[in-house]
């Protein structure tokens, strides 16, 4: 009953490929499906506005885009709390994503059982799946996995970096998405959107 409640809890936005992201124009919102993290600014130097922005939730996390390199927050994807995304490349459109999800007491499910079940159905789900590396990490002092695969996504070739992390009964994914021939300056900043993630969450 466990086993079959958490997988039915991974068919999951968090494993397939946005769809958003294959286009090469884009608008920047999508239908809204919840409540929106709230996007701040950085403050203005010398009369000039710096283009890095905070996201912050209300699901308990925060993270924040650097300006420059292209990088622009797409508000209201479906099943997607959070999206960061950059100039296409080969047909793909580079992408940072936060992905949460409430898990049911019940289950009484671990980082390690996700862990393992996202494994799986990676394997399952992404043609030409290859794990490049893994290894255990904290986020906001709570135990977290940080790895990175490669395999074909709907347009080529891709390459994904993701923190998967567990509090209070809710499931964080953070995915970095970079094709194929990726300029090393987006992956460095994308990296940095990533790395920005913190929990909020009491």
């Amino acid at each position: 009953m466990r086993r079959s409640a958490l997988t039915a809890l991974l068919l999951l936005p968090a494993l397939s490929f946005p769809a958003w992201a294959q286009t090469t124009t884009q608008p920047t919102t999508a239908p809204k499906t919840a409540a929106p993290a709230t996007v701040t600014p950085a403050p203005a130097t010398d009369g000039k506005t710096i283009e890095a922005v905070t996201a912050t939730s209300p699901r308990g996390f925060s993270i924040r885009m650097p300006g420059g390199q292209g990088w622009t927050p797409l508000k209201n994807v479906p099943n997607t709390d959070v999206a960061f995304l950059n100039q296409t490349v080969n047909g793909l459109r580079p992408t940072v994503t936060v992905i949460t999800q409430d898990v049911d007491p019940k289950i009484k499910a671990t980082l390690a059982d996700f862990r393992d079940l996202f494994s799986r159905q990676l394997g399952k789900d992404v043609p030409s799946y290859k794990l490049l590396g893994e290894k255990t990490t904290r986020v906001s002092g709570m135990p977290a996995i940080l790895w990175t695969y490669s395999g074909d996504g709907d347009g080529g070739p891709v390459r994904w970096t993701q923190v998967i992390t567990l509090k209070s009964n809710r499931l964080f994914t953070v995915t970095l998405m970079t094709p194929t021939g990726t300029p090393a300056d987006v992956i460095d900043t994308g990296r940095e959107i990533l790395d920005s993630f913190a929990l909020t969450l009491k």
